[in-house]
């Protein structure tokens, strides 16, 4: 038995919520039936894309959610209640494939897009009525949304990084997924986020910088504590040599910490003791 492809999609934007007795389809809930080939080899991320051409949406104006009804079944002697479940991602999206194939012998997506709220940015105005020219905005979320999502030179979804270089620190930006591998790498890159302003980039390196230097702070009192501990029990070991008036077997007084690790051996005195005992 093979994998059906074809998928039985609700537009269901206020047609399908969760309610006390299941999920609840409105009765005049339209539905188009599309094709998606080999399902199987589709990641969450292509899936959204395709749904948002299917039905002419931006992802820069538009949140997607996919659901899907899932029938589970508490008691035998019961009928299955339903429960709407989401697709967040490709081990949800995988889990929904599964059930539906296995279970049902068809899919059956719910689709709700709601419009993103934007925001205004007024210009500033100088006194002779000319606009001043505003500086580049702040980090957006994302510069292209998942219909649009890049993929690598292997046709391979990308994978989101972040630049620490001194010229887009905290810059995100999309990379060929294999980019670990250098034998494997394209080498594709495409920015994410909008260039920084000036001002941010500066305040950036300044706190990258003093975070480093703290760090080597750090690193560096580590080291005295531990000599001070070393030369702390040198001492320690020299005191009880000394305390019992022999020296220790490599003549020293205080003996070195690594010598006095050794295998335990009697002393000249002790070995004196026992021979005057015998």
């Amino acid at each position: 038995m093979s994998m059906p492809d074809e998928f039985v999609i609700f537009p269901a934007e206020g047609k399908i919520s969760n309610g006390p007795e299941g999920a609840l389809v409105s009765p005049d809930c339209s539905f188009l039936v599309a094709r998606l080939p080999e399902p199987l080899n589709k990641s969450f991320v292509q899936v959204r894309r395709w749904i948002m051409q299917l039905f002419q949406l931006n992802g820069v104006t538009h949140e997607l959610t996919l659901q899907h009804i899932l029938y589970v079944r508490n008691n035998p002697m019961a009928p299955p209640s339903t429960v709407l479940i989401d697709i967040i991602g490709d081990d949800s999206w995988r889990a929904f494939l599964n059930v539906a194939w296995r279970h049902v012998g068809v899919f059956r997506l719910f689709v709700k897009w709601s419009t993103k709220k934007t925001t205004s940015v007024s210009k500033a105005v100088a006194s002779n009525g000319t606009p001043v020219a505003d500086e580049d905005p702040a980090v957006t979320d994302e510069s292209d949304d998942d219909s649009s999502w890049p993929t690598c030179k292997h046709d391979k979804p990308c994978t989101i990084e972040t630049s620490w270089d001194r010229q887009d620190p905290g810059r995100r930006f999309y990379r060929c997924p294999l980019f670990v591998d250098s034998k494997q790498d394209c080498g594709f890159t495409q920015w994410l986020d909008r260039k920084f302003p000036e001002k941010a980039i500066e305040h950036m390196n300044y706190l990258t910088d003093k975070v480093d230097s703290l760090e080597q702070q750090v690193d560096n009192l580590k080291c005295e504590l531990e000599e001070l501990r070393r030369r702390h029990q040198k001492r320690l070991i020299g005191e009880a040599v000394v305390s019992h008036g022999d020296k220790c077997p490599c003549g020293k007084i205080p003996c070195d910490v690594a010598c006095c690790n050794q295998d335990e051996k009697p002393r000249p005195s002790q070995i004196r003791r026992l021979a005057n005992a015998n």
